[in-house]
């Protein structure tokens, strides 16, 4: 017996998912939903923008395809908070920063193209950055302190960015809901991360393994920062960033197992898209290669829920039972009294602890219904000071929108019909006649 609890709204919304329900090959006619298959989530690095998140889940797809071994592969982001909407990223200002400089001292431009003087004292830790240039350039001390200096400064702001910030409680929160939704449907998982989103992976595939009790989860691993993995690994020689850390006293590094040539594109030779998946050089196979070997060494862990045009997942965080409700458009209540509803149904109803608690609408296009689906929880029993958190995910993709709130004080019976009111999931369909979803 779980109810929909809601409470004084701490709501963070990831972003207003809009799901373009376009229908994939795999599904039936009129279905809407893929079957069980693999799932590939990404973990972005640092300083990603949503959109560039989404970009690099997208270049993973063209790496791995639609479909292994016969069935399905979907991909879904596990986006996290910790960048900057500009663009840029540290690899690139540490890059700038020395082109900067060494255009001040040679104004010819030669020096500023020699990053290799930057490359060997990353991949060195035995010879600081300092005697590198020392050795290798015929320039005053001054000039080659200006240089060390520039460079230290802007990589010792990154890396303290990088490793002294930890992800965020809600970040965490929030990826632990969506595997929570993958384990419910019965997805196979596999964990891609690049650069910061290692430190994201990590707690997400911990939680994933307390979450199965079958080998339905695995992880890869590029250009970490940090020396705890939970799967093979990809570094390269030319990247400044994450050997950079050595430089500066971070020891807890993987090996460099990469070897690339360099490459004007990207200076820094760190980012997912122009160095370790580009197609020029062999990063790209290597990742591919890896990704499969995780994808063939997982089973199908066992379905306790539906899967869903949208699905919408209720957690807390301890003891008490606190209830998810669900109000069609059809006018239908659903909710452990009535868990079948006209569109979809109540299927996991947790009365003790923690939830989670599972509505999934249908993908039948004859049963799903347009208009306003309307969600709520209440605190049922013994759930006071208890934080909920409410996802929606979409069988689509689009970034899931995700929630974070008090379960409010308990109300027993009497907030049955009158629930803590916490999202709106609208159905509609498009111009060209296909259902979407939009959440807010």
């Amino acid at each position: 017996m779980t109810e929909l609890t809601s409470t004084q709204l701490r709501a963070t919304c990831l972003a207003a998912a809009l799901l373009a329900a376009a229908l994939p090959a795999h599904p039936a006619e009129g279905y809407l939903c893929e079957t069980r298959g693999y799932t590939v989530g990404l973990f972005n690095g640092v300083w990603n923008t949503t959109r560039q998140a989404y970009d690099g889940r997208v270049l993973l797809e063209d790496l791995l395809g639609s479909e292994y071994q016969g069935e399905p592969v979907e991909y879904e982001n596990f986006y996290n908070t910790t960048g900057t909407e500009n663009g840029a990223t540290m690899a690139q200002d540490i890059a700038e920063v020395f082109i900067q400089r060494a255009n001040e001292i040679d104004t010819s431009g030669e020096l500023a193209r020699r990053f290799e003087y930057l490359w060997d004292a990353a991949t060195d830790p035995k010879r600081p950055l300092m005697t590198q240039l020392r050795d290798a350039l015929s320039i005053p001390v001054a000039l080659l302190e200006n240089i060390y200096t520039a460079i230290s400064t802007k990589l010792v702001a990154g890396l303290a960015t990088l490793l002294s910030n930890p992800p965020t409680a809600l970040d965490q929160a929030q990826h632990r809901l969506t595997v929570d939704t993958l384990v419910t449907e019965g997805q196979k998982m596999l964990f891609v991360a690049h650069s910061q989103g290692n430190l994201f992976l990590n707690p997400a595939y911990d939680y994933a393994k307390t979450r199965l009790g079958t080998n339905s989860i695995a992880a890869t691993h590029i250009a970490p920062a940090s020396l705890t993995l939970r799967g093979p690994h990809l570094l390269a020689d030319i990247d400044l960033v994450i050997n950079g850390l050595r430089l500066f006293g971070w020891n807890s590094v993987p090996e460099i197992n990469l070897v690339l040539p360099t490459s004007d594109t990207d200076p820094s030779g760190h980012t997912l898209f122009n160095t370790y998946l580009d197609a020029s050089r062999p990063g790209r196979e290597r990742v591919k290669q890896m990704a499969e070997q995780g994808l063939a060494s997982l089973v199908t862990p066992n379905a306790a829920g539906s899967r869903g045009f949208f699905t919408t997942m209720l957690t807390w965080d301890g003891s008490g039972d606190v209830d998810l409700h669900t109000f069609e458009p059809g006018g239908a209540h659903v909710y452990f009294s009535h868990p079948g509803g006209q569109v979809g149904a109540l299927d996991l109803d947790n009365t003790v602890a923690n939830g989670p608690e599972h509505y999934y609408a249908s993908c039948n296009t004859s049963q799903l219904q347009e208009g306003s689906y309307r969600f709520g929880i209440n605190n049922y029993l013994g759930a006071t000071g208890r934080t909920a958190t409410v996802q929606v995910t979409f069988a689509q993709g689009g970034q899931p929108v995700t929630r974070e709130l008090a379960v409010g004080p308990e109300r027993a019976t009497g907030g049955n019909n009158d629930p803590l009111p916490v999202l709106t999931v609208s159905v509609a369909r498009d111009a060209n006649g296909k259902f979407q979803a939009t959440a807010h």
